[in-house]
This record gives C-alpha cells, sequence and structure tokens, in this order.
C-alpha cells in the first residue's frame, strides 16, 4: 500500500484506491491483463530454458576435435608393409598428441558463457516464482475481500427484510387503528342521529297537545 493509502496492482502497475479494489481485481482488463503475463513468463522460462543447453552443445562440439584411437588399423586386409606403415603413422600421431598439454581443448570462454546461462536462467526462475507469488496473494486478498463483502451483503440484505417487515407491521397497525377510529365515529354517529329522531318525535307531541282547538 503507497503512502497515498492506495494499493498498488503489480499486473497493471497502477495504484487502485481501496473503495474500487474489488471492483478492479474482478474487471476483465485486469483478468486480461494477469492472464496475459502469467503465459507471457511461462513462454519465457521455457524459451530459455529450452535455448541453453543448445547453445551449451554447439559452443562444445565446436571447440571439441575427435581423438584418434592409436589401437585402430588402416585395413585389415592390407600387406604387412601397410601395416607396419600404419603403426608407424598412429605412433607419429600418439607422439604428437603427447606433447598437447593438459587442459588445450578446454574453452574457459564456453564455460564461462555455459555459467552466465545458467545464473540467468536461475534468475529469471526467481522472477517468476516472485511474480508468481504476488499475484497469488493479490488473488487470496481478492478472495478473502470478496467473502467479507459478500458477509456483508448478506448481513445488510436481513436488516433491510427486517426493516421492510417493521414497517409493513407499522402501517398495518395504523390501517387498524384508522379502521377502529372510523368505525367508533359511525357508531356515535348513528347513536346521535337515534337520539335526534327521538327529541324530534317528543318535540311533535307536545306541540300537538298544546295545539288549542276551536
Amino acid at each position: 500500500m503507497s503512502s497515498s493509502g492506495n494499493k498498488f496492482c503489480p499486473a497493471c502497475s497502477i495504484n487502485v484506491n481501496p473503495k474500487l479494489w474489488t471492483a478492479h481485481t474482478t474487471g476483465r482488463k485486469h483478468k486480461q491483463k494477469v492472464a496475459e503475463l502469467k503465459a507471457e513468463a511461462a513462454k519465457q522460462s521455457k524459451a530459455e530454458k529450452r535455448a541453453f543447453p543448445n547453445e551449451a552443445s554447439d559452443e562444445f562440439n565446436i571447440a571439441k576435435k575427435p581423438k584418434i584411437d592409436p589401437s585402430v588399423s588402416s585395413s585389415s586386409g592390407g600387406s604387412s608393409n601397410g601395416n607396419k606403415h600404419s603403426e608407424k603413422a598412429d605412433g607419429g600421431q600418439k607422439n604428437e598428441l603427447s606433447f598437447i598439454p593438459a587442459g588445450f581443448f578446454d574453452n574457459p570462454e564456453m564455460d564461462s558463457k555455459t555459467e552466465a546461462s545458467m545464473t540467468k536462467a536461475k534468475e529469471l526462475d526467481a522472477e517468476y516464482s516472485k511474480f508468481m507469488n504476488e499475484i497469488s496473494q493479490v488473488q487470496d486478498d481478492v478472495a478473502v475481500e470478496e467473502a467479507v463483502e459478500d458477509k456483508n451483503f448478506n448481513h445488510e440484505r436481513q436488516l433491510e427484510a427486517i426493516d421492510d417487515t417493521m414497517e409493513y407491521w407499522q402501517s398495518l397497525n395504523e390501517l387498524e387503528k384508522k379502521k377502529e377510529a372510523i368505525g367508533t365515529l359511525k357508531k356515535k354517529q348513528n347513536e346521535e342521529s337515534e337520539e335526534s329522531d327521538g327529541s324530534d318525535v317528543d318535540l311533535d307531541l307536545d306541540n300537538w297537545r298544546s295545539r288549542k282547538i276551536f
């Protein structure tokens, strides 16, 4: 993580805001870049391992000269003079080879190149292993963050469901109260209406009794 609080993505070589880290690592471009880097690193490592032994073998074959075996005669069906001549020639060649110092056919330059190639191959393997470890670590971090986010998301959904249920029951309770209030109001109005009708009847009777008959 950088001093600014951002996370560094080794695959894309960019700094990413922690809030956008999951979106970045699960994005198509990031996954494509990781796949390309894996394929390129594997291809390069394989090519290097295949090329180094061939180069060393070619240089060694060029530097090394075939030795002459003095025990082999020139021809099995030749004359005795020919055999003697061959023995003399072989003896001369043997004497000539005896004057060649030990290590004459050694090639320090080739050995140095081979050693350098092997060292380079080891360095490439180490870099590749380090890169793969970084990619694996990033993937592990993403998996952990996704698991945490899924857990938090499920928890939030449960809380939202509980809130929705409580709001539903609260609304239902308010409707029941309104219904009861309306029923009470209607009942009261009916009672008042009945009382009003009774008062009107009594008033009419009183008026009739108070009338004078001429």
